[in-house]
């Protein structure tokens, strides 16, 4: 057994790290001869000395653990010692997918996406369009092809679950934003069949799960064509390949890892214990656009996906953003700086278009929030391109004089941030 991973009666202990498929591996299998050769009912999963932890191995842990839960076992969580850790497994959700006493987690509006299970096409489409406004809402600058490429890629990879992976708990997906970077990474891990399995429905001779997993990045690989066309690992691989990005999968007994930095940037091997479903952890460099977009090419055509629907709705203007679903508060400079870099993005997107700003159900406002979203998005886009652009609509009279005030005194101080 891994020796961060022990095992005291029904309690398995993370020591140190728990942050490799090395790792990961090693818990999945503590929790197999745990319920399946032991038949223990009641386990506990004790991360109280943990140090550090990935989520994609996480993620993976909950997806397992929520089918295991299926079965009739139970777990409890005994949550790290640490308290950046402990806010970390509640912020995440892990700590609710582990044990279901602990309350479930929101971030609406916040710069990432905690882990959210899918079980059919709607709460998948539910999913992604929260995905689109955390991306929106964490990196500056983002470009419209860029964003097209982000959303085809994590809509494609969590179709790939409800399409091929046979979960019963469907699956788990999870974002996390790198501002400073303009990096993303998302997360989705399933507990179904696994993908050499899939695969050699229709490649019969791919003994070995190492060489399944690199026939899965390969373009149109797909165990039925009726299914699907095979296009989803291919394209986001090819994403991170020509984007500086990395790309990560786990399924069966065999990992595949891109990280462009190592001499053999990618590799495939068997790593002795299996892992029953799938992980894909896909990190995507938004500095380079073009090279996103050069990606998407499939059989030499570029890919023209539908995306940012949530804001393609009928209103005054060309697109409407509605307040109320954009932040889960009005009281902070926190809660308003997503906002504001969400609008400056579908600003720059849509270079004529007008961009109506819905106030409904929005009683009140804080001076700060409405300088952090107004006052700093008047002074950074200019008078008349704010008149020009952006209408503000179903305005409580209070609310309107806290946001002309704080345009008001940002315009006086000149200063943008």
């Amino acid at each position: 057994m891994n020796a961060n991973i022990t095992r005291r009666g029904n309690e398995i202990l993370v020591n140190e790290n728990f942050d490799n498929g090395y790792a990961l591996r090693g818990l999945l299998s503590a929790v197999h001869k745990a319920t399946t050769e032991e038949k223990l009912s009641d386990v506990v999963l004790n991360f109280k000395h943990c140090s550090h932890v990935e989520q994609g191995p996480m993620v993976f842990v909950c997806a397992q653990i929520l089918k295991h839960r299926e079965h009739g076992i139970n777990f409890e969580l005994i949550a790290p010692e640490i308290p950046e850790l402990q806010r970390l497994f509640r912020n995440t959700n892990w700590a609710h997918f582990i044990d279901p006493k602990v309350e479930t987690f929101r971030s609406d509006g916040l710069e990432h996406l905690p882990a959210t299970q899918y079980q059919d096409s709607t709460e998948q489409g539910r999913a992604v369009d929260k995905i689109v406004k955390v991306i929106l809402g964490a990196i500056p600058q983002m470009g419209r092809r860029s964003l097209v490429a982000f959303e085809w890629s994590i809509n494609e990879i969590t179709d790939n679950v409800l399409t091929h992976s046979e979960s019963p708990v469907g699956g788990l997906v999870q974002v996390q934003t790198f501002a400073r970077d303009r990096k993303a990474q998302f997360v989705v891990a399933d507990a179904g069949v696994g993908i050499p399995r899939t695969l050699r429905e229709g490649y019969p001779t791919l003994t070995r799960d190492e060489d399944a997993l690199e026939k899965a990045i390969s373009e149109g690989v797909t165990s039925n064509k009726k299914r699907g066309q095979g296009n989803g690992l291919y394209g986001s691989y090819q994403m991170c390949g020509q984007g500086q990005g990395e790309f990560e999968l786990h399924s069966g007994y065999a990992s595949l890892t891109f990280v462009p930095q190592r001499k053999k940037p990618l590799r495939a091997t068997n790593e002795g214990l299996p892992c029953n479903g799938t992980l894909v952890a896909v990190t995507i460099d938004f500095s380079k656009p073009q090279l996103l977009e050069e990606a998407l090419r499939f059989q030499g055509r570029k890919h023209e996906p539908n995306f940012l629907k949530p804001y393609e709705q009928s209103c005054d203007g060309d697109m409407c953003f509605k307040l109320v679903d954009e932040s889960p508060s009005f009281g902070s400079r926190m809660a308003g700086k997503p906002v504001r870099t969400k609008l400056l993005n579908l600003y720059g997107m849509h270079s004529s278009g007008r961009i109506s700003i819905d106030l409904s159900n929005v009683p009140i406002m804080s001076s700060s929030f409405a300088d952090e979203v107004f006052g700093k998005l008047f002074l950074e886009v200019g008078a008349v391109g704010f008149m020009r652009r952006f209408e503000l609509m179903n305005v409580e009279d209070i609310v309107r004089h806290i946001i002309d005030k704080a345009i008001a005194q940002r315009v006086s101080t000149g200063v943008a941030d």
